[in-house]
């Protein structure tokens, strides 16, 4: 399902798991090993193109490449980063994020039974 995303265009060797782990500070354990969910999590929480320039900065593209990339200006470029850093930062994200894990234990326990 990740072939065809923004993320794995520029960042196939990096996992989504590990960036957010790394973003949130926390042990990759806590946080989903369902890379599609993580996603889907991401592109619910931003806009097409606050994700696209998260995913950009995650991939190591500074200013000048992403704004080639994206055909933006400064200003738009420092509005973006500042709006995706936030929504990142927010506490709806980093819940979703650690909570997608416990769903899917439920899921398999309630499975199980």
């Amino acid at each position: 399902m990740l072939e065809n995303s923004i993320w794995y265009k520029y960042n196939g060797e990096k996992s989504i798991r590990a960036t957010l782990a790394d973003f949130y500070g926390c042990p990759t354990a806590m946080i989903s090993n369902n890379e599609v969910e993580l996603y889907n999590i991401l592109k619910r929480n931003m806009t097409k193109r606050e994700l696209k320039v998260y995913v950009l900065e995650v991939a190591g593209f500074d200013d000048e490449a992403i704004k080639k990339e994206m055909g933006l200006d400064d200003k738009t470029l420092e509005k973006l980063k500042h709006t995706s850093n936030r929504k990142m930062r927010q506490d709806k994200i980093r819940q979703t994020v650690k909570t997608a894990e416990q769903e899917d234990e439920l899921e398999t326990a309630d499975e199980d039974e």
